[in-house]
């Protein structure tokens, strides 16, 4: 009797020290998740001077830039006669990851094809593969793939990248003999720019030109972030320590990590990691208007450049009329991702809203096939569209009859 009475107040004391423990977590969740969303929201609050010190390389942009590589994806092949060339953006790659590698950047050419066309309606069964898989299949065609993970925090027309990139297209060349074809995501088409400057001969070995939301006038994103982060920091300045020792230490070991890792370093949430990052050199360099855009150079004469645009467009009845919103695909404004081509392909994604609550409602539902709410002409995944994907694929067939 004694033994069991002993047992069931064990018993009872052990619930009830378990329901403490969870009142206590209860009381202390919310405070936690409050400071955490804080103090990783503020870090965006960086000045872009402080950034960019971050990021600044060790020596010279070559030296920087030693972690770039050319990856070929398709089989060798001894009737290969053609090569293509695909160059990613931002922050982003083309490498897969390995087994257990952490990787916050993903392929844009890799992606599975999700989307039928601006819609967002699905695609059928059977036709998901990827731009790059649909490259492959192509019997003689030879696909490579630039790789600057490690760099692409920084800025391409200083962190050495560009070099780099006009050296693998003529060892490609030479190694096909023939002309390489050249598809390049958000930056890439910008880098692809600064290797022309830099190597001007380079010109008569590239093909086709196929760049899909390149920033060529710069991201207006960019400059909202920094108005943003200066509403962030005016909140801050009632907490100094925070503002000026805290926060100023999280972005400079954030920022140190992407320049020299900008496909795992950081381990932030995405939406934070990208907020410093925009306040780096890169992100500096893409704000609409930026001296580094005012030096972007020019495409050579006599080089084809197809540009694809993503345009999202949302309306709605208003009581003067009907309101529309053009978002571009999110982070590029059309006219940005257009400019100095010599033929352009916009793909729209249009969304017409009921008016009222149920139009709130699609948007908050996620029915909205635009960017941020949806993805079909959104910025990252814009590959996902089949619409954009046989729009590249036409491009790299030549340019259209007149």
């Amino acid at each position: 009797m004694e033994l069991g009475r002993r047992s069931r107040a064990l018993a009872r004391a052990v619930v009830h020290a378990r329901s403490r423990v969870r009142r206590r977590r209860s009381r202390w969740r919310p405070l936690v998740a409050l400071s955490t969303v804080v103090v990783l929201a503020a870090t965006a609050t960086l000045a872009p001077a402080a950034a960019s010190s971050a990021f600044a390389p060790a020596g010279s942009g070559v030296a920087a830039a030693l972690g770039d590589r050319v990856v070929r994806f398709s089989q060798e092949g001894e009737q290969d006669s053609r090569a293509v060339l695909l160059v990613h953006g931002w922050l982003s790659t083309v490498l897969p990851a390995a087994d257990g590698q952490r990787s916050y950047a993903r392929s844009p050419f890799s992606r599975p094809v999700q989307w039928r066309d601006g819609s967002g309606a699905p695609v059928a069964r059977g036709m998901t593969a990827s731009l790059q898989e649909r490259l492959e299949a192509q019997p003689g065609l030879a696909v490579y793939a630039f790789d600057y993970s490690a760099n692409s925090a920084g800025w391409v027309g200083s962190n050495g990248s560009a070099d780099n990139l006009a050296a693998a297209i003529r060892s490609i060349a030479d190694s096909v003999h023939g002309p390489v074809d050249i598809v390049t995501h958000s930056m890439g088409g910008l880098a692809l720019r600064y290797a022309l400057r830099d190597d001007p001969a380079i010109a008569a070995l590239i093909g086709e030109v196929v760049t899909v939301a390149a920033p060529s006038q710069g991201s207006d994103i960019a400059n909202v972030a920094v108005d943003i982060a200066a509403a962030i920091r005016a909140t801050m300045s009632t907490v100094p320590v925070l503002q000026n020792l805290v926060l100023p230490w999280i972005g400079a070991v954030c920022n140190n990590q992407l320049a020299t890792d900008a496909r795992g370093g950081c381990d932030l949430p995405p939406i934070i990691r990208t907020g410093i990052a925009a306040l780096g050199p890169a992100g500096t360099a893409l704000r609409a208007g930026s001296a580094d855009l005012a030096d972007l150079p020019d495409w050579p004469a006599g080089l084809h450049v197809h540009a694809i645009a993503g345009s999202a467009v949302v309306t709605m009845p208003l009581p003067t009329g009907i309101g529309e919103a053009r978002l571009g695909d999110g982070l590029v404004a059309e006219d940005s991702a257009l400019a100095g081509a010599s033929e352009t392909t916009v793909i729209t994604c249009r969304t017409d809203l009921p008016p009222g609550a149920a139009g709130v409602g699609m948007v908050l539902s996620g029915q909205v096939a635009a960017p941020p709410f949806g993805g079909a002409c959104g910025h990252d995944a814009i590959f996902s569209n089949l619409e954009v994907v046989d729009a590249v694929l036409a491009a790299l067939r030549g340019p259209s009859p007149a």
